[in-house]
């Protein structure tokens, strides 16, 4: 079954649901009234015995205490005198069953007890619903407010559920990410690996050192792919001790443009704007940050590559910029970029020559600067550039004393 029909299902069990609590509410307050009417009729007659016992008591006194036994302090009356000579008076004496005196409670009347021989009391029940509706309306409201915590329990179930069909998706991506990536590190490995051990390279230094580079570039990738994963994840953890310290900003961007310039393929220009010169933070993971958006400028670039670098000091916070000329990023996918696995979209990956990878990168800068306590945001637009900006926090006097 599909998530929509349980979700046409779980409405149409929320209308069947209210519809039979009108039903039960309305059935309640009938037999709720026929039980309150019988309760006041016998309040009215125990009172009556008590007056006939001890004159000296008061009759609405005697009546009160009568209802507030039976819970029916709510109860509002009054206690008129009228004459015994009424056509409309009943005696007490003249009802002999409860029926008869029902009929008098529905008609917002009681019988008459005698005082004298010309005269006698009635009470006259001036909120009869009271004793009724009150206890009707606890278990309305109470029945509403568990139907509205049942529908956010089952809107939350759902959120969950697609959460969780996004993660799975997510996942499977990342599988797919991964073969795809580690199978040419991997066969390059083997290939070299079965290459030097047969010996045909033996009387050939320079193939040979050739391939030992191969190798030992491709398991430094696929170590720092390793790093990396373990890296976020003691940050989402927080189990990753960072060792801040003031960094020269502008040899670290050097050094990071002049490794980017030498291993890229395509023409590429670095434009550098430092004014802020420091930036209080641990260097090697702010230095990896750094080198992954210069990347992912490499990765989703024209022909030719202009990247923009700059540091300023803005609102007690040290930016770091990157700025690119490249493909840029869609409004609805700059809201999943940095999501663990994720990658912008289908068409961008497609627009970058097929660009594969394991969607790390923007995580990791995220989790980075979220544990210097700072933030990462983008501004980009497509087919023009994108602008990530690493912003952290000033240091206190108590982080830079320790």
């Amino acid at each position: 079954m599909t998530k929509s029909f349980y979700i046409i299902l779980t409405a149409v069990a929320v209308f069947v649901v209210l519809f039979l609590m009108g039903q039960w509410i309305g059935r309640s307050y009938s037999l709720t009234k026929g039980l309150l009417a019988r309760q006041v009729y016998e309040a009215f007659c125990h009172t009556t015995e008590q007056y006939d016992a001890d004159k000296t008591k008061e009759f609405p006194a005697l009546f009160r205490e009568e209802l507030n036994k039976r819970e029916l302090d709510k109860l509002v009356f009054r206690i008129d005198t009228v004459s015994l000579s009424d056509p409309e008076t009943v005696l007490r004496k003249d009802i002999r069953y409860f029926s008869d005196y029902e009929q008098l409670f529905n008609e917002r009347h009681t019988f008459v007890y005698p005082i004298n021989d010309t005269q006698g009391v009635q009470a006259h029940i001036i909120n009869p619903r009271a004793g009724s509706i009150g206890r009707l309306l606890y278990y309305f409201f109470g029945t509403a407010i568990a139907l509205i915590i049942l529908l956010i329990g089952i809107q939350k179930q759902i959120n969950i559920i697609k959460r969780q069909d996004e993660v799975a998706r997510m996942r499977e991506d990342f599988s797919y990410a991964m073969i795809h990536d580690m199978k040419t590190p991997l066969s390059s490995i083997l290939m070299g690996a079965r290459i030097l051990r047969s010996g045909k390279l033996d009387d050939k230094p320079e193939k040979k050192e050739k391939f030992f580079d191969i190798l030992e570039k491709e398991t430094e990738h696929l170590l720092a792919l390793t790093n990396k994963v373990l890296t976020i994840s003691k940050l989402e953890h927080g189990q990753l001790l960072l060792e801040k310290s003031w960094i020269p900003i502008r040899p670290m961007i050097e050094e990071l443009t002049q490794m980017f310039a030498a291993k890229t393929s395509k023409p590429v220009t670095f434009n550098l704007n430092i004014e802020a010169e420091e930036i209080f933070a641990d260097e090697e993971y702010l230095k990896e940050a750094v080198s992954n958006l210069i990347d992912n400028a490499i990765k989703y670039s024209k022909e030719t590559i202009e990247i923009q670098i700059s540091s300023c000091t803005y609102n007690k916070f040290i930016q770091i910029k990157v700025k690119d000329n490249g493909i840029g990023i869609s409004l609805s996918a700059q809201n999943h970029i940095f999501d663990k696995f994720e990658r912008a979209s289908a068409s961008r990956r497609s627009a970058a020559n097929n660009v594969t990878g394991f969607g790390l990168g923007l995580n990791y800068v995220m989790n980075v600067t979220r544990s210097h306590g700072g933030y990462v945001s983008v501004e980009s637009q497509e087919g023009k550039y994108s602008e990530f900006t690493i912003s952290l926090p000033l240091p206190t006097e108590h982080e830079i004393t320790v």
